[in-house]
């Protein structure tokens, strides 16, 4: 659970709740938007405006859930594991690549959207629903100091991504309980393929998958 409190929050005051549930002090808004605070091209397509729902914070990892996410990830790139990171959010039916602060192309582009459009396919095959493969900042919009982006900037994990669930606008944020098993199925069967895909370049030479 990547915001506790903001998630408590959703179900107890408001539903479309986005931000964690940080005391900012001197104003009458709380709240740092997580996906805008971490450190890497801080501030491009996030606010300064406590008031705001992409509030940055007042500086990268202000709060404790990014500096939790941000130490356990760079743990695992340590140790050599990290092979593939994504976030999952909503709404759009769009899987993005990275960069989201620029339209310039990143490191392992090809690559990123090879795999994307694997996992694509396998999500289409599985309930008929298309995911696009974009570019964050050319294909849905600018955001900076983001998982995805520090991820492939910081930590240069090749395959990055942030996926935005269904739908594509008919009940946006309000999805309609009959499609979260559906959403979870295709999403899992497109992981899958993306897991499959990657398998191969961490195994030994000459291994084949089970």
């Amino acid at each position: 659970m990547a915001n506790p409190d903001g998630y408590v929050y959703s179900w107890a005051s408001n539903r479309l709740w986005r931000k964690n549930r940080r005391p900012i002090s001197g104003g009458s808004c709380d709240g740092v938007d997580l996906n805008r605070n971490w450190g890497y091209q801080f501030g491009v397509g996030a606010s300064s405006n406590p008031c705001s729902e992409v509030y940055k914070g007042q500086s990268t990892f202000s709060e404790p859930e990014t500096q939790a996410l941000r130490d356990a990830m760079t743990a695992v790139a340590n140790g050599g594991n990290l092979e593939l990171v994504v976030a999952l959010h909503s709404y759009g039916q769009v899987l993005m690549y990275p960069w989201g602060w620029t339209a310039a192309e990143a490191p392992d582009t090809p690559a990123m959207k090879r795999v994307g459009e694997m996992f694509a396919s396998a999500a289409e095959k599985s309930s008929g629903t298309v995911y696009s493969v974009v570019n964050s900042a050319s294909g849905f919009y600018y955001a900076s100091g983001a998982t995805d982006d520090w991820a492939k900037g910081v930590l240069q994990t090749k395959y990055v991504y942030t996926l935005e669930l269904r739908d594509e606008g008919a009940f946006g944020f309000y999805l309609q309980a009959s499609q979260i098993l559906p959403t979870a199925e295709e999403v899992w069967q497109g992981l899958r393929m993306m897991f499959l895909a990657l398998t191969p370049e961490k195994a030994p030479a000459g291994a084949h998958l089970a």
